[in-house]
């Protein structure tokens, strides 16, 4: 062991927003902390997720705008795309803020082992590199946030090459021609979306019966309907079954044609051919080889099981993030890695409301939601009211040129008005979703909305708009 060892308050292993976030928050309430990271500090949301895909999708709808300046009187060269500029700039934007993260930590005074942590013990991890022991960290708690990595069934040869995840397709400089695409979640369809506009063939394979099968029905197939307009081929209620590399791949899927018969144009054809094949089939926790064997944790599923706090059955040892479960968002990491320091640090603390956790997918017209689905709310016994408002009928739409498509909706129980959850599609709705949140954490109602001042012309004039639907009638309709 090269280092020798260092005592520590507190240990994290994971430096992904949700681990960083705690060793700054840490370290700010006088908590002397480690912070160990196999990788970059930033973790995949950083370095190969949330951000650089941004990048990404922000251009293309740039581009997309471009295309339609005569509409707004302006007149432009022909506008095309330099995918490997493009390419450059999402690097540049990722080292910044790369950068940023290095930053805030060395202003803090968190120790930042570059390693692989192991746990030899509850109060002990060592660091690891190329499987040499180089630092063994001494501490009174530890903190669990390695994050997740993408899944690839055992039966589909991913080589990074023709048969991709989302971290191979990000290192790409050049555009395919075709894709087929499995998986219609939010990383399906945002690349679906971003590869559609830059001019290659798409097919989205979903098992379930439609894309984002996770949100509320009606916009998930409004969604649906925009990209089959678009040229985006959705075959739904389909499954990978088989994927073959050789000229391309070519793979073939198994249709639930009880439930959707296979589209006309192929017939009871179930083989697909494509130059790429991307794997969105969802992500599994990054739990293996850290000596979790050495602790006694209980999960529930593939995820590990913690209490209000955070804390696994393994006293002082807490888990954030995606290996705690769904959702697997980088903004509830960061909310539960904030509440587990705040314990540690002998705060008062709030339990997360994980119903009102506000998720976006960042495709155009954007979808966002927040709270319960129409379809969850009447699961659970809810009689409810719905107010919907298309933006169609949107001044700030109508201005920006996207209010053909899209509208926001609000759930509320039919007894108090009470807001039970809010999705949309449309332009930046993902924008609007915190206010729905901190309306939904305070219980809010529909007439307490209605009761607000919303700035006009805006886009949150929609949620206004909603609210009177549901106890009224809207203004502008």
């Amino acid at each position: 062991m090269t280092g020798g060892d260092s005592a520590f308050d507190l240990a994290i292993i994971g430096g992904g927003p949700g681990g960083y976030g705690a060793a700054i928050r840490a370290a700010q309430l006088g908590i002397k902390t480690a912070l160990i990271e196999k990788d970059k500090v930033g973790g995949v949301c950083l370095h190969r997720g949330c951000i650089p895909t941004k990048v990404l999708l922000h251009a293309a709808d740039l581009y997309v705008r471009f295309l339609r300046a005569k509409e707004f009187g302006i007149t432009v060269d022909k506008a095309e795309i330099n995918y490997a500029q493009l390419h450059r700039r999402k690097e540049d934007v990722v080292a910044r803020l790369f950068h940023g993260v290095q930053f805030l930590l060395k202003k803090n005074r968190v120790e930042v082992f570059h390693g692989e942590g192991y746990i030899i013990s509850p109060n002990s991890v060592l660091v690891k590199k190329n499987g040499t022991d180089v630092n063994r960290i001494i501490t009174k708690n530890i903190i669990l946030a390695t994050g997740s990595v993408p899944l690839i069934p055992g039966n589909i040869p991913h080589d990074s090459k023709y048969v991709l995840t989302s971290n191979d397709i990000l290192v790409w400089e050049e555009i395919p021609k075709s894709i087929v695409i499995a998986g219609g979640g939010a990383i399906g369809v945002e690349f679906a979306h971003l590869l559609n506009i830059l001019g290659a063939k798409v097919t989205i394979l979903e098992f379930f019966t439609d894309i984002l099968p996770a949100g509320d029905k009606e916009i998930s197939s409004t969604l649906k309907r925009i990209f089959n307009n678009r040229g985006i081929e959705t075959q739904t209620s389909a499954s990978l079954e088989k994927v073959t590399v050789g000229n391309g791949v070519t793979a073939e899927i198994k249709r639930k044609d009880e439930i959707i018969p296979p589209p006309a144009t192929r017939g009871n054809q179930e083989f697909i051919k494509a130059d790429y094949l991307l794997l969105a089939l969802g992500r599994n926790p990054a739990l293996a080889d850290i000596g979790l064997e050495k602790l006694s944790l209980t999960y529930q599923g593939k995820y590990l099981q913690t209490n209000k706090v955070m804390e696994t059955s393994q006293k002082g040892v807490f888990a954030i993030g995606d290996i705690t479960g769904p959702p697997l968002l980088a903004h509830k990491a960061v909310k539960q890695g904030l509440l587990a320091v705040s314990h540690l640090a002998g705060k008062e603390t709030a339990p997360i409301n994980y119903q009102n956790i506000p998720a976006v997918t960042y495709c155009s017209p954007q979808v966002a939601s927040m709270g319960l689905t129409q379809e969850e709310a009447v699961k659970r016994g809810y009689k409810t009211r719905i107010g919907k408002f298309p933006f169609l009928a949107n001044s700030k739409a109508i201005i920006d040129g996207e209010s053909e498509e899209g509208f926001l909706k609000i759930i509320a129980d039919d007894k108090y008005g009470e807001i039970l959850g809010m999705h949309a599609i449309g332009p930046n709705v993902g924008e609007l979703m915190w206010g729905m949140s901190l309306s939904a954490i305070l219980e809010g109602t529909a007439i307490e909305l209605t009761n607000a001042i919303f700035p006009h012309p805006t886009l949150s004039e929609a949620i206004l708009e909603a609210a009177h639907a549901v106890i009224d009638r809207p203004i502008h309709m």
